[in-house]
């Protein structure tokens, strides 16, 4: 199901600035839905949409962090150089991440494992809140992103933009571009991005955590490049893209080997390429869809050495070297309306192949999926009405040979485990019924589910990022939940409000459990010993969001989250669950001069509740324990300046921006910031960047 709330950070983000003459809001549009567009106050479930100049304030090389500010989103951060998107209290393997529609494979089981996408080449952002297992299957039990890149331009001529950034405080240097030209039926869009950056800095409070200052080991050198072609036509269509993300990142751990605690780095070089083949056949009222996707990911890390000299490991037992190839076919058929429904019926198939070729943490093993689908969505009126069903089947086969001998040899699965299938159904159902002209109430209902991962059965190895020694599990059954959600929305020219509650029931849920083993690590290092278990879990919460805009000078916004996740047969808190936050903001749009138009100057707050850990089974929760950082965390509120102008001459606009992040450089912990236990958020950031279009 498909959905759209109007959210504080995102309301403004389907349009520009708001000019000196301009007091309206601009509506949401989504492009989410497999019929056709739709307005976000009026569909069931609950969207989001980022792009425009609100998408070029947000975004940095990480996508949790650029998708922070939308009301019941958070960012699972590591640094500057890492963030996974945090939907409603999940993350990971929970949230599934499209790339224009498409499955994505980027090994995210680890709680820094980031998405393998640069924000900068994506035209849009959307996310959806709730399962969306009936069009996406498995892993989209919290919700979805779907990153769009730039529409193929058929029937525009030469157009794009070139970009420039740099941030204090870890002296990032940002270069990009885009380029877009198209003909009457043939299109290309092109686009590249380098972002490079030294160590990061926190404010310098030694009482607060072990490494403060200038951190070590928190340097990267990323860069993607994406081409599309395609061809239109009164027949159909067919587009061809492929995009490449590379990154060699550090990131930093401790370790005391007897004569106290000593920074060290983990490097890591990720790559992930992507083939994207999109074709379209129109049979008169009938369209006939084929998407095909092939994905190629690799991760290579290495314990104590950092990215520049880890090579050197490179083959041995201590250098992680895992590839991943996957394949996605979808066909479907849409159809016009037949009697009150139109919508599309459609099969899915997946191939996946890990192969571990050195290292020792998850095992070489493949993944088959097979699904069939329908969506249907009928508009009574006042009432718009969607509904889906789908059946899933999943295969793991982790095989016994050579390749897997280290997991086999240690007893972490046998030829009695090492195939496991999973079937599913899962359904949805939502309406929305408009009250008045000016008022809509949504709700909806949705079974979803999740498979295991490989890593959640079969892992059994050091895991640098949770600090721990994992292992897998092959008796874990899928993870299967039911979510409702009702919300109620307002909107007039000048405003946009919604409030959404929600309550998410999860059977089998699978966490992180310490077994009370300690297990010795390659460097010599005593950790502890975690392995997947399975719960039922219970998470709701509440979504304010409302945005104003008072005259053509003055707007304001506000966000507010609260949210609770409850591990229900053990009567203890949900790891990783967010803290409660409130987010409020205020702009102020001066009259245009003669060189400076679409002027903004923005100030922000976001105020964030204490959080305590779950427990022993809360990730990093060891560091509660330890004098070097934190698990539970305080309260905090931190301060945001911004400004945005353009200047305009002949066809080509030049935009620029400037930005202070953390303005009054508060020493604070976020309670998703896994650095949390031995260092500090990063400190006063200044931002500035210039983009030429033409």
């Amino acid at each position: 199901m498909i959905q759209a709330a109007a959210s504080n950070a995102v309301l403004a983000e389907q349009s520009e600035p708001v000019a000196s003459s301009q007091t309206k809001l601009a509506p949401v549009t989504i492009s989410a839905s497999p019929i056709h567009q739709h307005q976000a106050f009026d569909v069931p479930s609950q969207i989001n949409g980022l792009d425009g100049e609100e998408k070029r304030a947000a975004q940095s090389g990480s996508l949790g962090d650029t998708l922070d500010g939308i009301a019941g989103v958070n960012n699972l951060g590591t640094g500057a150089q890492a963030g996974k998107p945090v939907i409603r209290g999940m993350s990971g393997n929970r949230v599934k991440v499209l790339s224009n529609g498409q499955a994505t494979d980027f090994q995210t089981y680890g709680v820094r494992h980031p998405a393998n996408i640069d924000p900068f080449l994506a035209e849009r952002l959307e996310v959806v809140r709730g399962p969306q297992s009936v069009l996406y299957g498995s892993e989209a039990l919290g919700g979805v992103v779907n990153v769009l890149s730039p529409a193929i331009p058929y029937g525009r001529d030469t157009h794009g933009e070139v970009m420039g950034e740099y941030s204090s405080q870890n002296s990032e240097k940002v270069v990009g571009a885009k380029l877009g030209a198209g003909g009457e039926n043939f299109g290309l869009t092109a686009g590249y991005v380098q972002r490079k950056a030294d160590n990061m800095t926190v404010p310098d409070e030694k009482d607060r955590a072990l490494l403060t200052g200038e951190v070590p080991y928190t340097n990267y050198d990323n860069r993607s490049t994406h081409i599309g072609l395609g061809y239109d036509d009164h027949w159909g269509y067919v587009e061809l893209r492929h995009t490449q993300w590379i990154a060699k990142q550090n990131f930093v751990g401790i370790e005391n080997d007897g004569g106290g605690f000593e920074a060290v780095p983990a490097g890591q070089r990720l790559q992930n390429d992507e083939t994207q083949l999109k074709a379209g056949l129109y049979l008169g009222d009938w369209t006939l869809k084929a998407d095909w996707s092939h994905t190629f990911n690799q991760r290579e890390a290495a314990h104590d050495l950092p990215y520049e000299t880890m090579a050197a490991d490179k083959g041995t037992d201590h250098y992680l070297d895992l590839e991943v190839k996957r394949d996605d076919v979808t066909l479907a058929l849409a159809h016009p309306k037949m009697g009150d429904f139109e919508g599309e019926i459609g099969v899915s198939l997946t191939e996946k192949e890990q192969t571990l070729k050195s290292g020792h943490l998850a095992p070489s093993a493949d993944v088959s999926q097979q699904a069939v689908y329908l969506f249907e969505e009928a508009d009574y009126d006042r009432w718009l009405v969607q509904f889906g069903a789908r059946y899933d089947r999943h295969e793991v086969k982790a095989p016994i040979n050579e390749a897997n001998h280290h997991f086999i040899e240690d007893g972490f699965f046998d030829d009695s485990n090492n195939e496991r299938t999973f079937d599913v159904v899962t359904g949805s159902l939502g309406a929305t019924y408009r009250l008045a002209d000016n008022w809509a109430l949504a709700g909806s209902l949705a079974r979803g589910y999740r498979a295991p991962s490989i890593f959640e059965l079969y892992a059994g190895g050091e895991h640098g990022g949770v600090q721990a020694f994992q292992i897998g599990n092959p008796d874990l059954k899928e993870e299967t939940s039911i979510n409702a959600d009702l919300s109620l929305r307002w909107q007039t020219d000048q405003a946009q409000a919604s409030a959404t509650v929600y309550q998410n029931w999860v059977d089998n849920y699978i966490y992180l459990e310490r077994t009370g083993n300690t297990v010795t690590g390659e460097s010599g290092n005593s950790l502890d010993e975690m392995q997947a278990q399975q719960t039922k879990a219970q998470i709701r919460g509440l979504e304010l969001a409302y945005q104003q805009q008072f005259t053509q000078h003055w707007s304001a916004d506000a966000a507010l989250e609260i949210i609770q996740g409850r591990d229900t047969d053990n009567s203890r808190d949900l790891p990783l669950i967010p803290a409660n936050n409130l987010r409020l903001g205020g702009q102020f749009h001066p009259t245009d001069g003669d060189v400076l138009k679409n002027q903004a100057l923005s100030l922000g707050v976001k105020l964030v509740a204490a959080k305590d850990a779950a427990g022993q089974y809360e990730p990093f929760s060891q560091f509660d324990n330890i004098p070097t950082g934190t698990a539970s965390t305080d309260a905090y509120s931190v301060w945001d300046l911004g400004y945005t102008a353009q200047v305009k001459w002949d066809k080509r606009t030049l935009r620029l921006s400037a930005k202070v992040e953390n303005l009054f450089d508060t020493a604070y912990v976020d309670f998703l910031n896994t650095y949390k236990g031995y260092s500090l958020n990063p400190g006063r950031n200044v931002r500035m960047n210039a983009a030429l279009e033409f």
